[in-house]
């Protein structure tokens, strides 16, 4: 019992990258990890017409991933935006998935 108390405790101690994708219409999506995402669709009605996008690469106890990717079609199709850790402003653009690695 003690032992799982102690790894709960520790859980909120990791950190993870984070991707916030803030749009047109004053939405925002916040995602998280500790390794390459692999393909990440998003499932928004309307689509996310996304005008910010910030990335925070650090992670503990993993290698930090470099990139993100953010695209215009589902499972990773369409290319529409690559960046490494950083917050940027861009033209909005209409985006329906996203990879980090």
């Amino acid at each position: 019992m003690k032992a799982s108390v102690f790894v709960v405790a520790l859980i909120p101690l990791v950190s993870a990258w984070s991707l916030e994708l803030k749009t047109t219409d004053k939405r925002t999506v916040n995602t998280h990890g500790t390794s390459d995402s692999g393909c990440k669709n998003l499932s928004f009605s309307p689509v996310l017409n996304v005008n910010h996008a910030k990335f925070s690469p650090k992670t503990d106890w993993h290698t930090d991933p470099g990139t993100f990717e953010l695209y215009a079609n589902k499972n990773c199709d369409k290319l529409s935006y690559r960046n490494d850790g950083g917050s940027y402003s861009m033209t909005a653009r209409k985006i329906r998935s996203y990879k980090v690695y």
